[in-house]
């Protein structure tokens, strides 16, 4: 039946229950240094297809293929499951990195980083289908505006069209947001689970800036929702959600909110460090006409945009949004332990 925050069968759950459910990791998990240093390789790759990456208004196949590869979708799998189970600090530096390749590239793979993550916050009958494949299954996420679900026997139907999906063209599956009104009792938000050739990919994604990310409108009339892949949002983005009484991964232990919203952040400041990069070789070679400087290096006014825009990165390098409290998560685990 689907999850509510107020049902008892989520109180009676026993927290160390399902810690070893799972089958244990096969194969090697890299150290952070190493993870990092594989997304480094994949940037001049990166920096050569970002033009087409912005013509194709999606990531190319071969992007794909490299950062699978890599096992960058892997870096919030929970190693139960055969991911790698690393945390803040390795996501928000491969986020970083690869958008000093493309920023399109990076915006993508960032979400479906975290998406992997969502999906291992889930009750375990929904992981078993998600993670059947292999420990990074890709979906796209958005709740923008929420949909309309209406309980039937089984589950749910749902109806409604979701914008701003980015990842959609790269996914298996589909998060959707909906909202339910329960009767006699208060209208709920639920996150749906939909394979995503159950829904409608809607091409509206003709943008000015980020083109490469595909982030397409989802449409779904009618579509039904199984009961077991319909979960109260509430109990998912809580750090006691069902995927904590299956994982022992600290991240798993963690609200919703520790990851979201770091993305945009994270390739903000990859893509205007490679800019600024770019910038400063310009300086040192192009020859600026009617002056009399050789170089635009040479210009003082120049040197002060530099100087400014220098700051300005080193600035939100100091004050980047993932120095977070990871201590904390680990101390919240150990307390549930």
């Amino acid at each position: 039946m689907t999850i509510f925050l107020d049902d008892p069968a989520i109180a009676a759950l026993d927290l160390d229950a399902g810690f070893h459910a799972l089958s244990e990791v096969h194969g090697h998990i890299p150290s952070h240094e190493e993870l990092l240093a594989r997304v480094d390789a994949l940037i001049p790759a990166l920096r050569e297809r970002a033009e087409e990456t912005e013509r194709l208004r999606r990531i190319p196949e071969s992007t794909m293929a490299e950062l699978q590869e890599a096992g960058v979708f892997k870096i919030l799998a929970p190693k139960g499951v055969g991911g790698y189970g690393m945390g803040v600090e390795t996501y928000v530096e491969v986020v970083r990195r690869l958008a000093q390749g493309c920023p399109s590239t990076a915006w993508n793979a960032g979400h479906l980083i975290e998406h992997v993550w969502m999906l291992a916050r889930w009750p375990k009958e929904a992981q078993d289908e998600v993670f059947a494949e292999g420990p990074d299954p890709l979906a796209a996420a958005t709740g923008a505006p929420p949909g309309i679900a209406e309980q039937v026997p089984g589950g749910f139907r749902i109806t409604g069209r979701w914008s701003f999906a980015s990842g959609v063209l790269h996914s298996q599956w589909a998060l959707l947001a909906v909202e339910h009104n329960r009767p006699g009792r208060s209208k709920v938000r639920l996150q749906c689970l939909v394979p995503i050739d159950d829904v409608e990919v809607v091409d509206t994604w003709h943008t000015a800036g980020l083109r490469g990310t595909g982030s397409n409108d989802i449409h779904a009339e009618g579509l039904f929702v199984p009961a077991h892949r319909a979960v109260e949002w509430s109990l998912l983005a809580a750090a006691d959600n069902p995927g904590s009484r299956i994982h022992p991964d600290p991240m798993i232990h963690t609200t919703m909110a520790t990851l979201l919203n770091i993305v945009a952040p994270s390739a903000a400041l990859g893509a205007a460090e490679y800019a600024l990069e770019l910038f400063r070789g310009q300086m040192l070679k192009r020859k600026v006409k009617n002056t009399v400087e050789n170089r635009q290096g040479d210009s003082p006014l120049a040197q002060a945009r530099y100087a400014q825009a220098y700051g300005l990165v080193t600035t939100a390098r100091l004050r980047r949004v993932w120095q977070l409290p990871t201590g904390g998560i680990r101390g919240r685990y150990r307390a549930r332990e």
